[in-house]
């Protein structure tokens, strides 16, 4: 059972070809490149401190050589709002966002920041603690926020580091896997809902419409 429709983010990249105009700029994830999930993005600026960011990250691994050769299924797509300190859209910036995935992994305890339920159960993990062949397929919904800081070395390049965080919201079945297959353990949907840190990296950017003249604005 694969809860990633490919299609479906082909049309997503398909979708940020017509956004692309002048001034606009279209993102690469060299952190997420490392790990060989691809993370790209479109950045619309609205004014010289504000701007709407739309970004999409995949991963198809069934057997993802960096986690013990399990499976990472993974899509998330985010919309937020940016303001900068900084003109031209750069320095610091904070962004609140939403989001949307869907997924078939290993539940990453080491990125969960509070869990509400856990607390209520006495310790026991809202969503479960998967181990050995089981792991968790569902869907999955975002709330929180961005910050980061963007650097411009000139009017067509730029990097940025950011890392977002927020409640997550997510419905899902406990799988495992047998003769490469994953079957149901699960009749009913769980539900589970906590604070995360789910995303960051680094950002390699590019902007069209503009001569590639150096930046001279200091940090």
């Amino acid at each position: 059972m694969k809860i990633v429709n490919k299609p479906i983010l082909i049309l997503l990249l398909l979708s940020f070809v017509g956004l692309i105009h002048a001034q606009t700029e279209v993102k690469f994830n060299a952190a997420s490149v490392v790990l060989l999930i691809p993370n790209v993005g479109v950045e619309l600026p609205l004014s010289k401190h504000r701007s709407l960011q739309l970004d999409v990250l995949g991963s198809f691994w069934d057997k993802a050589p960096f986690l013990n050769d399990t499976p990472l299924h993974l899509t998330q797509v985010f919309l937020e709002h940016r303001w900068y300190s900084g003109a031209q859209t750069q320095k610091w910036f904070v962004a609140p966002h939403i989001g949307f995935g869907m997924f078939t992994l290993q539940k990453p305890r080491f990125l969960v920041l509070y869990d509400h339920y856990e607390e209520i159960n006495g310790g026991q993990s809202s969503g479960g603690l998967p181990e050995g062949d089981n792991y968790q397929s569902g869907r999955i919904a975002f709330y929180g926020v961005t910050l980061g800081y963007k650097k411009r070395f000139s009017n067509v390049w730029a990097v940025e580091l950011f890392a977002g965080l927020g409640l997550s919201q997510s419905k899902y079945r406990g799988h495992q896997i047998i003769n490469n297959q994953y079957v149901s353990s699960d009749i009913n949907f769980n539900g589970s809902g906590e604070v995360l840190l789910y995303r960051g990296g680094i950002m390699m950017s590019y902007t069209f419409g503009q001569q590639s003249n150096k930046n001279t604005d200091g940090l």
